[in-house]
């Protein structure tokens, strides 16, 4: 029988007046497979240190890490009857284990605390055989493990903090890190009150639910000192999954506080009126492969199974054949129980990046639309809907899992629009163009320049996305010329000035439309909206394009193109031959050289065409046209058999 080296490593570092053991590394610290190591007391691992376990290490203390660590084999134990909280933290943002295991099992047992910002990387198997593994507030573990389910568990438990909205009539979708009861989640014994996460970190209270009139959750109870004495409410009538379906609304499913929930399914949730109202999450934390078969046309509402940030586009990626962007609900500031009040909508993300949802700019708390974009990184507990394009199974598996905190890098929860922004690619540019409607919605379209990406002018699944909620007035992309379909991320290869965009508008009311550029990222060149009818190119980088159209469908009219051709479209003849002027109530058009003009539209700087004449007053060298019309600029557009000029007049 083999038998393993036994090595115990004790050090006392001597300081006046004071003893304190602890044990440090400054150099390479190199435990051999087979090979068992105790400390005893607290470990730190130096800036300078690189701590490699291959063996089996127990700590009875704390682990403290500002060097480097790597594991390609054996198992990091954190055992103690003595120590009731043993803690892992340090400078370092990630520690690498390869078999980690919790097992704090003393009369007045606590477990171990992993500090903020700091995420546990195990190649392996988690086992949490007594004693609970608490992550405090942007902790998090990533298992990197191919295939099933590895963890083993026993009494323990893994705790992880999330924020939900603030709004008692807004929805958060949620999905939960952990499971509770037989594999699966229910809010009864797998959600707590997190309000007073930092003084009862290992203790949070179970939250509670009402139901009835006026529908709404209530914070909790606080004493003077921070301490929960009544948890939370949650109303329960707001409680839904939407497992794959195609019936739209009607696909909503209700449950109730002891529902069971698959891993990787989402349910929506509203708030409790509290800024950032703090919840736990506690069970047998999930890990390894997922799936959920689907349909052409279902949706579901999915999301994150994991307690780690999942990284969007290797689960896009992964999917391609089954869903090719994701969708994030985003309460718009609703103010009413009433779905027809429901303020909100569908922010998407794609391989080319994310736009905001269509809502009120500035409304609810939540700012600028810009705001609230979709980034590449997925926060822990949050749920989204997926569309499918084909038939076959929604996959989750570690490979999509990756270590991201919320408020330092582009990760997604959406309880708040305070995300800062991280270097992207810096070879790929970006457009953002906006366009709201008389009623103050506002929509953003995304265009996205990607060298590195297979995507060119035509369709190109996972890059181009479309409107998943579109409203009666709407601007978007068209792609091979399919007016059916409304897209609002189109992603192509390298950027060429010579491209150009076809827009789509529709317009269901009267009023100003404005088509403005929100944003541009790694992108110089000026950005024109070419009015094909007109004739003319607005610089979109200089100013907004405000329109005041009949409503109708505009699918021929706009691009964004990015030269101004004006010059190009002028006939030379047409150019040297041809004038128009205003004078005393008229428009004269002079023809000497009687070039066949087809017909005269003239039309206002808001894009309302006000005359359209066909008649025999064309043929004459000098066409005098009655205008008695508000002062200001006008459009004077002469189509003839040797093309198109547009002339600025000014009455």
């Amino acid at each position: 029988m083999n038998t393993k080296d036994l090595i115990f490593l004790t050090f006392c570092v001597l300081i006046p007046k004071a003893i304190f053991s602890q044990i440090t590394n400054e150099g390479t610290l190199q435990i051999e497979p087979s090979t068992v190591v105790y400390f005893e007391n607290e470990y730190t691992n130096q800036a300078t240190g690189i701590h490699n376990n291959d063996g089996d290490l127990y700590f009875n203390s704390s682990f403290i890490n500002d060097g480097l660590t790597a594991s390609s084999s054996g198992t990091t134990f954190f055992k103690s009857a003595v120590n009731n909280i043993l803690t892992i933290g340090g400078a370092k943002d990630s520690i690498q284990f390869y078999n980690l295991e919790v097992n704090v099992y003393g009369a007045s047992k606590k477990g171990v605390y992993v500090n903020n910002n700091l995420g546990l990387v195990v190649a392996n198997k988690l086992n949490l055989v007594s004693g609970d593994l608490r992550l405090a507030a942007e902790a998090q573990v990533v298992q990197t493990h191919t295939g099933a389910n590895l963890n083993t568990n026993g009494t323990g438990k893994l705790l992880r903090d999330q924020q939900g909205t603030t709004n008692v009539y807004g929805y958060n979708y949620w999905s939960s890190p952990v499971n509770n009861i037989s594999g699966s989640f229910s809010l009864n014994g797998g959600l707590y009150d997190g309000a007073d996460a930092s003084i009862n970190t290992f203790s949070p209270q179970q939250v509670l639910f009402n139901s009835g009139a006026p529908y709404n959750g209530v914070p909790s109870v606080l004493d003077g000192s921070g301490n929960v004495t009544t948890p939370l409410y949650i109303n329960d009538r707001w409680l839904y999954i939407y497992p794959q379906s195609d019936l739209g609304y009607n696909g909503w499913q209700k449950i109730d506080k002891n529902t069971l929930i698959t891993p990787g399914l989402g349910f929506s949730m509203k708030g409790t009126g509290v800024l950032n109202q703090n919840y736990v999450f506690k069970g047998v934390p999930n890990n390894g492969d997922y799936s959920f078969p689907i349909l052409t046309g279902e949706t579901i509402i999915s999301g994150n199974p994991y307690p780690s940030a999942i990284d969007a586009n290797k689960l896009i990626q992964d999917n391609l054949s089954v869903f090719d962007n994701i969708q994030f609900w985003v309460d718009g500031g609703s103010n009413s129980h009433i779905l027809s009040d429901y303020q909100g909508g569908y922010s998407v993300y794609n391989l080319t990046g994310g736009v905001a949802p269509s809502i009120i700019n500035a409304i609810g708390g939540l700012g600028s639309s810009s705001g609230i974009i979709p980034k590449r990184y997925i926060g822990v507990a949050q749920g989204f809907a997926i569309e499918a394009i084909g038939d076959g199974n929604i996959i989750f598996k570690n490979s999509q899992r990756t270590f991201k905190v919320e408020d330092l890098v582009n990760s997604n929860f959406y309880k708040s629009s305070n995300y800062k922004a991280s270097k992207g690619n810096e070879t790929n540019s970006f457009i953002r163009i906006g366009y709201e409607d008389p009623e103050l919605f506002h929509r953003q379209l995304l265009l996205g320049f990607l060298p590195d990406s297979p995507a060119d002018l035509d369709l190109n699944l996972g890059y181009d996305a479309c409107i998943n909620d579109p409203r009666e007035d709407e601007l978007f992309y068209i792609i091979e010329n399919d007016v059916s379909k409304k897209y609002i991320i189109q992603g192509v290869g390298a950027y060429s000035d010579t491209y150009e965009f076809p827009l789509g508008l529709i317009i269901s009311q009267t009023g100003t439309h404005t088509i403005n550029l929100d944003a541009v990222e790694n992108f110089t060149d000026t950005v024109y909206i070419e009015d094909t009818v007109l004739n003319t190119y607005y610089n979109l980088s200089n100013s907004n394009l405000s329109l005041n159209l009949p409503p109708g469908n505009y699918y021929d009219r706009f691009k964004v193109v990015f030269k101004s051709g004006e010059a190009l479209n002028v006939e030379s003849s047409i150019e040297n031959n041809m004038h128009v002027f205003y004078k005393t109530d008229n428009i004269i058009i002079t023809n000497q050289k009687s070039i066949s003009i087809n017909d005269v539209l003239i039309f206002n700087m808001l894009g309302e065409k006000i005359i359209d004449i066909k008649n025999e007053r064309l043929k004459e060298k000098q066409i005098h046209i009655p205008f008695n019309y508000t002062q200001g600029m006008y459009l004077v557009i002469i189509n003839s058999n040797q093309g198109s000029k547009t002339f600025k007049i000014i009455n």
